[in-house]
């Protein structure tokens, strides 16, 4: 091979691997930023779509995409459990070898969450309340008294539920497959997939304005929690 071809060739291939657009040689693209639609909306289509339904709703598990739910949530929280999972049926994210999500990749989902599916809480300007179930905290009794006042019309004023309303709140089953928090979750903000309202009503026979209070909320998830059969109570039956 003559020294003029070999240097031909060889600038041919510098020319071919270099960042120069010749011509047919694709652009490369930007790196996607973390924290863009495009990167949030990649992250939850590949981890949460199959769960949480499409764009956050309409899945078996809680919509995601719920201003209430979201405005009361800390940022926190949603990291955490998207990295450690959470009751029995929330699966760990938390990155290994066999794949799952970064610690910023966790935190862009939970940022993104917000960010872009906030909303305005409906409208409404009222006290939000606290996330988290205090330990040990409510009274079942009174609990009790509020499900029937606020919830009973729908799931039976017992939470066994209704053939012409909603289901059975205190099955068994159900109650073991959900966390405390869960439940919680689903007293504050309700289940805008099944047309449950949140803390922020409007509930069947009560003024259209009136909210739970935090103290409502609290013994209403306490006698809820009450209801849960342990392993130790179901072996002495």
């Amino acid at each position: 091979m003559s020294l003029r071809l070999w240097a031909c060739l060889s600038l041919m291939v510098f020319l071919v691997g270099c960042d120069w657009h010749l011509p047919g040689k694709p652009i490369r693209p930007e790196p996607e930023k973390l924290d863009s639609r495009a990167a949030f909306d990649r992250m939850y289509f590949v981890n949460c779509l199959g769960c949480h339904g499409p764009d956050g709703r309409d899945g078996p598990a809680r919509p995601m995409n719920d201003p209430v739910y979201l405005s009361v949530v800390p940022t926190s929280s949603l990291e955490d459990v998207t990295r450690d999972g959470h009751g029995t049926l929330m699966p760990t994210f938390k990155k290994t070898l066999y794949g799952g999500l970064t610690d910023e990749e966790i935190t862009a989902l939970a940022t993104g969450m917000k960010r872009f599916w906030g909303g305005d809480e409906q409208g409404k300007s009222v006290a939000r309340p606290p996330y988290a179930q205090p330990a040990q905290g409510g009274d079942p009794a009174r609990g009790q008294e509020a499900f029937a006042t606020f919830c009973g019309s729908c799931h039976a004023p017992d939470g066994t539920g209704k053939e012409d309303g909603a289901g059975s709140v205190v099955n068994e089953f159900y109650l073991r497959l959900v966390s405390d928090q869960a439940l919680r979750s689903t007293v504050i903000a309700g289940r805008l997939d099944l047309g449950c309202p949140s803390y922020l009503g409007p509930y069947p026979g009560q003024p259209k304005d009136r909210s739970l209070t935090d103290s409502e909320i609290t013994d209403i998830t306490a006698w809820l929690i009450s209801k849960r059969v342990t392993v130790a109570e179901e072996a002495a039956q």
